[in-house]
């Protein structure tokens, strides 16, 4: 009986891991992992950081769209995401020591990430007391080189960034790269071509579409405090 069950173990071990292929260089490894036919890609890659001299930069893809970019599917889930991310890792990590400095990802595809997002900014009193204050201010119109005018978002990162600091956004990401000694900070907000969530995703959550809700950078920083 014991031998029928870690034969089954071992089967679903090579199952969940038999699409993963890795790629190494001599400074850099890219896992891809294809769940469901999309093809999930950590890229990490070496390279000079200020301050910190050679360290790792890794990117997290969770479908072929670009980093930045939300994917098709909106209903993808973090805690789901953050087992095949561990996986992807664990591989990464098998082939070389590898010493982070920030890990590119997009929050805004995962629903249960967003859900918080907009849960923190919507009920945040410093966040609505900004916005009532700054109300004529949070969109500005830009001319264009060939003559045109555009609308732009335009918020205070550092009020954004503060209420984003007290929050539990990053538990999750803390949860995943904790073990392996690092612990998660926030990247902050981009001071230029800022965004919002959109309102589709708003709808989707069921919440107000004219909620100011602002979008984080697509990076968190990874700081090693553990071996």
């Amino acid at each position: 009986m014991k031998k029928l069950l870690l034969i089954s173990v071992m089967a679903m071990a090579t199952c969940a891991y038999g699409q993963m292929k890795v790629d190494t260089t001599r400074t850099s490894v890219t896992v891809r992992q294809t769940v469901a036919s999309a093809v999930k890609t950590l890229s990490i890659y070496r390279a000079f950081v200020p301050g910190q001299g050679m360290r790792y930069l890794a990117v997290y893809q969770p479908t072929a769209a670009e980093l930045g970019e939300e994917p098709d599917i909106s209903r993808m889930k973090f805690t789901d995401e953050a087992v095949r991310i561990k996986a992807m890792l664990d591989a990464a990590l098998a082939q070389k020591p590898l010493n982070f400095s920030r890990l590119s990802i997009n929050l805004l595809p995962y629903i249960d990430l967003t859900a918080r997002l907009v849960e923190l900014y919507s009920t945040s009193k410093e966040w609505n007391d900004y916005l009532q204050k700054n109300a004529a201010s949070l969109r500005k119109s830009v001319t264009l080189m060939d003559g045109s005018e555009v609308t732009e978002i335009s918020y205070d990162i550092q009020v954004a960034a503060a209420v984003f600091e007290k929050s539990d956004m990053l538990k999750e990401l803390q949860e995943l790269f904790g073990p392996y000694g690092y612990t998660v900070t926030q990247g902050g907000f981009p001071d230029e071509h800022q965004q919002l969530v959109s309102t589709d995703k708003l709808m989707l959550l069921g919440k107000d579409p004219n909620l100011f809700v602002p979008a984080p950078n697509t990076f968190i920083n990874l700081l090693k405090t553990k071996k």
